[in-house]
Formats: C-alpha cells, structure tokens, sequence
C-alpha cells in the first residue's frame, strides 16, 4: 500500500506475544477472551479498566515488546501493537517507502527516519 495517512513498516522485533490465531481456552487465560473488548466503553462510560489494559500490563510485564492479533476489522490482516518504550536498539523499525514519496527532512521533526532507528 502506498504511504498517506496510513503507512506501512518493515518491522523486526521481538519478543512479541503471538495472539494471531485468536482465543483458545487450553491456550490462554479466561482474560485473553476479552481482548477486543470495547474499551472505549468500558473506560469512559463505565469506569472501568478495560481487560485489554490488564492484558498490556501482563506482557510488559513479562518483557515482550507487543501483541500480534488478528485484525477485527479487515478479515485476514493482523495488527501489531508495539510498547514504544520496550524497543532496543537490537529492533528494526522502517518505513516501507519504495517509491520515496515521503520526505526525509527530519528538521523541526518533519519526515520519516530513513534510519532503521528506533
């Protein structure tokens, strides 16, 4: 897909927890059944800290750097959800850009790092 307002990544990192494949009860936790939960709802309507959150908390707490899961709104995409403040230098990070259509002026922090920096 072409850069815009959405862009794609060449991403290498690891570890992420693989949650792809979705929920299965000799898999995972009870907690797990509720990761798409509508947070939104639950935080701002009820008060409540989405089960999500619980979720997030549990994998940096266990030193992965994200969750891969199964998007719920394009049927056979996957999301990646990255905790910014877990990346190392050893993770690779790129804006997928062949065409160079996006600017590399990093002044005023403007433009992609064209880098690979994380």
């Amino acid at each position: 897909m072409p850069p815009g307002m959405l862009v794609s990544y060449t991403v290498r990192v690891a570890p992420v927890v693989d949650f792809g494949q979705g929920y299965a009860a000799d898999k995972w936790s009870a907690l797990w059944e509720e990761f798409h939960c509508d947070w939104r709802a639950l935080w701002f309507n009820e008060r409540i800290e989405p089960p999500s959150w619980v979720l997030a908390d549990e994998v940096l707490a266990a030193g992965a750097k994200g969750i891969l899961f199964a998007s719920s709104l394009a049927p056979g995409g996957v999301n990646l959800v990255l905790f910014n403040e877990m990346l190392s230098e050893d993770d690779f990070l790129q804006i997928y850009d062949p065409a160079g259509v996006l600017s590399t002026d990093r002044s005023a922090g403007h433009g992609p790092s064209d880098t690979g920096d994380v």
